[in-house]
């Protein structure tokens, strides 16, 4: 599907529409005017919750949910695009690449040319780097969705409850901190060593029942273990079945007590009846939870010859971000772009009699545009990283 041409198709009539309405107005109203022909209230990023947009019953609800999608979208796609290029950028540097070399300003621009200056300065010194890592993974939060939801149905008490972040998640996408015994995996990061005694995705600290990448000079391993881990892992354990360590950190999978803080992997299943608005208004807050997710860079290993250290640590630390953006990110970003277009046309016609509710689509439209684009542009360049460092995509 072509977004950006369908898009335009789709918001071009809407504009019209509310701008067809507007009254004759006398001098004392025109301060009130400018601001809804300005839409002022409407910037990328921004909480939108408490803005009227002047239509009535299930159509401002609808449409309210819609402008908060779109500003929840493109704030987050002009983030992942000014990390891919600073990732990028941070890479060439580190290799002796000159920063005067680009000029591009546009941040879509940006990111190509610097991942593309990135490639060239890593040129053949990943032909023998062996690279292994926590599968990135991203987090929903059911909490902007709940929210948004309520706003939906106009009933104040559906809010979420930790029960029903369970109820409403599937079991195999439930995360959050078990004081008990965790059923699954304990999920730490770069950043974050987690008990473990399993296979660790990541560095594991300690000991290792296989063949370890890295050692210390006692022996215990530092590195990538191809066999059971028992100690400490920087990544994602998955515990074996007959481990007996407390997870002390997000455990993926069940716990043997209530969890606290549950998060869901996936889009919540649907609230109950009294908690349903219209599938549209529905729609655009799943679109503003997967925007609002929060992605943990994973843990990463890289192995490689001497000659080959710095090319190593630039990577060891701008790599995760580049992942996070080709395995996990990118692809909820894009999903949303359809849902967001598909919004779009279900509102075609919707905001006829509110001037702020017509002009405001002319602002969303260039922001969805410039949105769709980031995000392409991202994805495009942590791919071309991710291809140079014969990296595959994301097992599903």
């Amino acid at each position: 599907m072509n977004i950006r041409v369908t898009w335009r198709i789709a918001t071009v009539s809407l504009a019209l529409a509310g701008l067809s309405v507007v009254p004759v107005m006398g001098c004392d109203q025109a301060a009130a005017l400018q601001n809804d022909l300005c839409c002022r209230d409407f910037t990328p990023g921004a909480d939108l919750a408490t803005v009227q947009w002047g239509l009535d019953g299930q159509a401002e609800l609808n449409y309210g949910a819609f402008m908060q999608a779109v500003s929840d979208f493109t704030g987050a796609a002009g983030a992942m695009v000014a990390d891919v290029g600073a990732a990028c950028q941070a890479i060439a540097l580190d290799l002796g690449a000159d920063a005067a070399t680009i000029t591009a300003t546009r941040p879509s621009e940006r990111a190509t040319a610097w991942c593309e200056l990135a490639i060239d300065a890593l040129g053949d010194a990943t032909a023998d780097l062996s690279i292994s890592f926590q599968p990135p993974v991203c987090t929903v939060d059911a909490s902007v969705q709940a929210n948004c939801e309520a706003r939906c149905s106009a009933n104040v008490e559906c809010q979420l409850t930790p029960a029903e972040v369970i109820a409403r998640c599937d079991p195999g996408q439930l995360t959050g901190r078990c004081e008990g015994q965790c059923t699954g995996s304990c999920e730490g990061s770069a950043n974050l060593a987690v008990n473990c005694e399993g296979t660790c995705q990541g560095t594991c600290e300690g000991g290792c029942d296989g063949n370890c990448s890295a050692t210390t000079e006692g022996g215990d391993c530092r590195g990538q273990c191809d066999g059971t881990c028992t100690g400490q892992c920087r990544g994602s354990c998955e515990l074996a079945a007959d481990a007996q360590v407390q997870c002390n950190a997000d455990c993926s999978g069940s716990c043997d007590v209530e969890f606290k803080a549950p998060r869901c992997k996936a889009e919540l299943k649907p609230p109950s009846a009294e908690c349903q608005g219209s599938a549209e208004c529905s729609g655009s807050c799943e679109a503003s939870a997967s925007a609002r997710a929060t992605c943990k860079e994973p843990a990463i290993n890289i192995a490689g010859a001497a000659e080959a250290d710095a090319v190593i640590s630039t990577l060891q630390a701008n790599l995760p971000r580049l992942l996070v953006v080709a395995q996990a990110r990118g692809e909820l970003l894009l999903a949303n772009a359809k849902a967001v277009v598909q919004a779009a046309g279900n509102l075609e016609g919707a905001v006829t009699g509110s001037v702020k509710a017509g002009a405001c689509i002319i602002p969303a439209t260039n922001a969805i545009t410039q949105a769709v684009e980031n995000i392409e542009s991202s994805l495009t360049a942590s791919a071309n990283v991710m291809a140079k460092l014969e990296i595959g995509p994301a097992r599903r």
